[in-house]
């Protein structure tokens, strides 16, 4: 592993304190650069933002299933995104089932610039005890950037490591908006309310049981089974990433998928905290395959591509505005915001109800060509082992199954009848769609 050009030091003086983070390799508009500065300037609430970074490093050290897997993964280092009005950190759970972001937005940021460009940082363990202790009453400068991550306190001087992200990241910054994206808004807390709520949940070991939340007019209250208006909390526990920033939260709203995935949004001075929760604590978001079928349409790239030279970097992404400009019109510039979204190219805010433009410093086209669904499709496409039927497709699968795929793209296979499309389609079913389609039968 690579450490980053200089160290990360939280400093103090008698008339502020001053947090630097180093930024890594970073993809920028003017292409690849070695720690790119996105910001220097005076934060307006910097109790805030301390505990908005920490929450979301928390969330980065956190395990709540799949342990062995955890264990093997070789990175834990927060993404932040500049996108000229706002900072955007993200992170995963070990697990991969919990998705933190931390948006400290144009109102929390004083008078200072926000550039443009996505990158990696390591927030350590020293240096969240040093975050730990930023209070209000002491003014903060943030520099996200300068060859460096700093952090300005007595806590002294704390080296950065630089690390690649593991794929299993890139393609839950891939699931995670796709999913956010079709997600309703169910219910809403304000106030002391809140904190109500969450002296509530049951402090036991992750991930905890999953539970249903009941929306009343005295609060919310816990559930064990689902009852009209209830929506889901899958692994109580998980909900505990949110605990650093309860104090702060003026509202919490809660949206919920269709496949029951949820996402918590915390309101709070200057920024916003979102939480999203997979539908089961042993499911991670890397697996969900939501955006699957689209990466088999080789017209979904070049829209993408075409529509990425227009991006620009904006904060919130406008599809009118692209498909006047492309000369796309509306249905192809949503083919090709859905494949930047599964190359890893944008996220979603939930507030907004907007995509935002986001480059992760690794070959995202790489990560969608090794997907193992679809690459397992494409070997079984090369190897003969898809044929038409009179029902749809018959297919030979490992170790001599054999599996029926539907004309409305249904199998039979383990997979399939498990999930029934509930987590994107089997590799079958895409070695089908992958059929007709270089047939030119779609």
């Amino acid at each position: 592993m690579s450490s980053f050009a200089a160290e990360s030091v939280l400093t103090r003086s008698p008339e502020s304190q001053r947090l630097e983070l180093a930024t890594g390799l970073g993809v920028t508009p003017t292409g690849l650069v070695e720690s790119p500065v996105f910001f220097s300037g005076f934060l307006d609430r910097p109790d805030v933002a301390a505990s908005g970074l920490l929450a979301v490093a928390d969330v980065a050290a956190s395990r709540y299933a799949d342990a062995g897997l955890a264990a093997r993964l070789a990175s834990m280092d927060p993404v932040v995104t500049a996108g000229g009005t706002c900072l955007r950190f993200e992170s995963f759970s070990a697990c991969n089932g919990v998705h933190a972001r931390f948006d400290l937005l144009r109102e929390g940021l004083g008078g200072g610039e926000v550039g443009f460009g996505t990158t990696n940082v390591d927030i350590n363990p020293p240096l969240r005890k040093a975050l730990a202790r930023v209070n209000r009453a002491e003014a903060m400068h943030l520099s996200v950037g300068r060859d460096e991550l700093r952090a300005s306190s007595l806590a002294g001087t704390h080296v950065e490591r630089k690390v690649n992200l593991p794929e299993r990241w890139v393609r839950g910054l891939a699931e995670v908006p796709a999913l956010t994206a079709a997600m309703t808004r169910v219910a809403e807390l304000r106030g002391p309310a809140i904190a109500r709520f969450f002296s509530t949940l049951p402090r036991v070991a992750p991930p905890g049981p999953s539970m249903n939340v009941l929306p009343m007019p005295s609060g919310w209250r816990l559930a064990t089974r689902a009852l009209p208006k209830s929506f889901p909390l899958p692994g109580v526990s998980r909900l505990r990433g949110a605990d650093r920033i309860i104090r702060h939260a003026s509202r919490l709203a809660v949206y919920v998928n269709v496949n029951g995935t949820t996402a918590w949004v915390f309101d709070v001075p200057g920024g916003r905290f979102t939480l999203v929760l997979s539908p089961d604590p042993f499911r991670g978001f890397s697996g969900e395959g939501t955006l699957l079928t689209l990466l088999t349409d080789s017209d979904a790239e070049s829209h993408g591509r075409r529509v990425l030279a227009e991006l620009g970097w904006t904060p919130l992404v406008d599809p009118k505005d692209l498909a006047e400009r492309t000369g796309l019109g509306p249905g192809k510039v949503a083919s090709g915001l859905g494949w930047l979204a599964a190359c890893g190219r944008l996220g979603y805010d939930l507030t907004e109800g907007a995509w935002f433009h986001r480059e992760l410093p690794i070959d995202s086209d790489k990560v969608l060509r090794r997907n193992p669904r679809l690459a397992s499709a494409r070997k079984l496409l090369e190897s003969g082992s898809i044929r038409d039927g009179s029902d749809g497709w018959k297919v030979e699968g490992s170790y001599g199954n054999r599996y029926t795929v539907t004309k409305q793209l249904r199998c039979d296979c383990a997979w399939g009848v498990e999930h029934d499309g509930n987590r994107g389609p089997c590799k079958h079913v895409l070695a089908a769609i992958l059929t007709f389609r270089d047939s030119g039968l779609d």
